[in-house]
């Protein structure tokens, strides 16, 4: 059987455009058409999809950059211009309860992470483990000093001589 020419090469499926040429201007315009066909639903679920990559690669990210998981939930409502209030009211939270958690004063507990999962189509633990992060980096900031004490080699040293 004849391989056909149209296979992809080393795993692309489309050749390579230099930005700025006649067919990288062409292949812009097309997806710039197909996007604006699209229903407010599919934008949405697009644009969730976004921030469930950027909490993703946040909580995978080595840089000592902190955001909180509230500052991700601001972002979330801002972008479906959803107010505080409202949501807030939708929730069963007090508006101020609420306005701490966006602040970062107030952690996201395992019911609303579900909750938000829910809502979001993202997965809960995005929000425990961007909270857990956050809290590992301001321990391990905060006191140095405190967990370079431990040492497994001191312990089974300690351990050997106690015997």
């Amino acid at each position: 059987m004849e391989k056909q020419k149209n296979e992809p090469q080393k795993g692309m499926l489309t050749k390579r455009m230099n930005f700025g040429t006649q067919g990288f201007d062409e292949f812009q315009a097309i997806l710039l058409k197909k996007s604006k066909t699209r229903s407010d639903a599919q934008r949405r679920k697009i644009n969730l999809l976004t921030f469930k990559y950027q909490m993703e690669d946040y909580i995978n990210s080595d840089k000592s950059e902190v955001k909180s998981a509230g500052e991700f939930l601001k972002i979330i409502l801002n972008s479906l211009q959803i107010q505080q209030n409202k949501f807030a009211d939708y929730l069963g939270l007090k508006p101020s309860n609420l306005s701490k958690l966006i602040s970062g004063e107030r952690s996201i507990n395992y019911e609303l992470a579900l909750i938000f999962g829910r809502l979001f189509n993202h997965n809960p633990m995005l929000w425990i483990e961007i909270q857990a992060k956050n809290e590992l980096h301001r321990l391990s900031n905060a006191e140095s000093g405190k967990y370079s004490d431990y040492s497994l080699n001191d312990l089974i040293r300690e351990e050997r001589n106690a015997v």
